[in-house]
């Protein structure tokens, strides 16, 4: 029923897998599992997975990292010799498995909101993709797989190193900002694992203010301050994010900067992201100074 979980599910399942699982209470996401045909058990005490497991085999257990070593369900899955593994090893098994070319959006901030803006413009311009977003869409679920795409838009995130599972054939970068100090002590750790990142990366998409580690001409695109594109999008960040999608669509070459930039301007935005409520009533999910700086300096054009 998580996010991550969620829609990793249902790309499994359009990928033709076969899926089920579980979760501790109901939600909207496990519903919509249940509406496509996917089986999940409320309740975790391991009985649904022992009666599923009698049944048919099951090949993986796939786990959110929230998850504690003496979880039931995970305790049971290894007594029973099932392969344990977080999502992004099963992501990335099925892009090898179904020849995708990944797309991985990654940064401190901006991430989900960037990734929708990839996803929304490659929608727009027909191109079949596989995708999975980080948050409920508008304009359609938060993850899913196509057989006619060739390419999978990753929210790609830093959190227990889950990016460096990847190799992207082409990565975008929405910002460098030290976090998730329980999964990197110092603020050093944390821009070495962004330099793997690049380096395990095809070609690079990338402000030059973010670029600590030394990505290159020869496999990025590092953009200036002064190359902020003219998108008609409210919030500086949000334009900043855009042009970043632009440059990956040019480099894809799929469509000109002026199509680009036409659809872009559409962007309907994504779940609790300076999300319309109301009249003069939103809601927000920064929660980093640096993030409700820009959520503010937004609010702040449409006053």
């Amino acid at each position: 029923g998580g996010v991550g979980i969620g829609p990793l599910a249902e790309i499994a399942f359009d990928a033709g897998y076969s899926v089920q699982g579980s979760d501790a209470q109901e939600s909207r996401i496990t519903r919509n599992l249940q509406q496509k045909g996917i089986s999940v058990f409320i309740g975790q005490d391991g009985s649904a997975l022992q009666a599923a497991h009698d049944t048919e085999a099951i090949d993986w257990f796939v786990y959110t990292s929230a998850l504690p070593a003496n979880h039931p369900e995970l305790v049971l899955a290894k007594q029973l010799g099932i392969k344990t593994a977080k999502r992004d090893e099963l992501l990335a098994h099925i892009i090898s498995e179904k020849n995708l070319k990944l797309i991985a959006v990654a940064g401190t901030h901006g991430k989900t909101t960037t990734t929708g803006m990839m996803v929304w413009t490659m929608k727009q311009l027909g191109i079949p993709i596989s995708y999975s977003v980080g948050s409920t869409l508008t304009f359609g679920p938060s993850g899913a797989f196509d057989p006619a795409s060739n390419y999978f838009i990753y929210e790609c995130d830093e959190f227990d190193r889950n990016f460096l599972h990847f190799s992207p054939t082409l990565s975008i970068i929405t910002s460098i900002d030290y976090d998730h100090a329980d999964t990197y002590p110092t603020q050093d750790d944390y821009l070495q694992a962004f330099g793997q990142f690049c380096n395990q990366s095809t070609m690079t998409v990338m402000w030059q203010a973010d670029n600590h580690f030394g990505v290159t001409a020869k496999n990025g695109w590092v953009l200036r301050d002064d190359e902020v594109a003219d998108i008609r999008l409210a919030g500086a960040h949000n334009r900043k994010n855009a042009t970043l999608v632009m440059k990956a669509i040019e480099y894809l070459g799929v469509a000109p900067n002026e199509k680009a930039a036409e659809i872009l301007a559409g962007f309907p935005g994504t779940d609790r992201r300076f999300e319309k409520l109301g009249d003069n009533l939103y809601t927000d999910y920064g929660h980093h100074p640096a993030e409700i700086a820009a959520t503010l300096q937004l609010a702040h054009e449409l006053s």
